[in-house]
This record gives structure tokens, sequence and C-alpha cells, in this order.
């Protein structure tokens, strides 16, 4: 396996009773996954020791999934079917308004996050938007 360890968030209130878990198998990443209800449980985060990392968030039907090498370059899976309207999903207890092509069911969230657990990689048979972080000048 990949990553080493992976982070759940439960929020309650306003406070986060989420835990990290040390990775010992795919199955228990997926149910995590798959407990992502777009409400309390919003975000998923796969872990490694460095920067390396992938973010799935939302949940009931619709998740938003990014992977960053370094933390500072963001790829963004795209659900090549659906326009550029915009989607409403909590990620990390916030609500927030997201292109609707960055909003991916769960087959599709849970394909690419099984690649990137076992092999650190992003799955090339899907498309990937980049996005970086703007640094002041």
């Amino acid at each position: 396996m990949f990553i080493s360890k992976f982070s759940t968030e439960d929020w309650q209130g306003n406070q986060n009773h989420g835990s990290i878990e040390d990775v010992s198998s795919w199955r228990e990443i997926e149910t995590a996954i798959k407990e992502l209800d777009g409400h309390r449980k919003t975000l998923v985060t796969l872990e490694t020791d460095g920067e390396t990392h992938m973010a799935l968030g939302g949940g009931g039907g619709k998740y938003l999934v990014y992977v960053t090498f370094d933390n500072e370059k963001f790829s963004y899976l795209i659900n090549s079917t659906k326009s550029d309207r915009s989607e409403t999903l909590v990620v990390g207890g916030q609500e927030g308004i997201y292109p609707g092509k960055w909003c991916v069911d769960l087959t599709l969230a849970l394909k690419v996050a099984k690649s990137f657990s076992e092999f650190g990689e992003i799955d090339k048979s899907v498309v990937w938007e980049r996005d970086e972080v703007a640094e002041a000048v």
C-alpha cells in the first residue's frame, strides 16, 4: 500500500471529531469513503509521510476529488459528462460552490482512490484538471 494513513472528519456542530488511522487494507479506506454523507462526514484524506495526498469530499452521490504531490499543484478529478454549472457540496465541514465538472459519482471516486492508495499514482484512464496555488507577488 502506497499511503500510510488516512484521516476522516466527523462534524458535530462546529466540532470535528474525526480521526487519523494507520492503513492496513483497502477495505478500511473504501468504507470511510462510502460513509461520506455531505453533512457530518465530509472529507477523507489519503496521506503519506510527505506532502503527497488525495482528498475526497462531499457525499450523497456527489464527490470532489483532488490529488497533490507537493501541496502546491492540485489536480481535480473531472466528470466529463457534466457541464460547468456550479454545484454546492459540503467538504471539510464547509459548504462551497464548485464547478459541476468537479462533482463525480461514488464509483469514479472509489476507482481513483484505490489506484492512488495502492500505487501512489493518479489514474490516467480518467480526466484531471490542474489548479495551482496563487502566490502573492
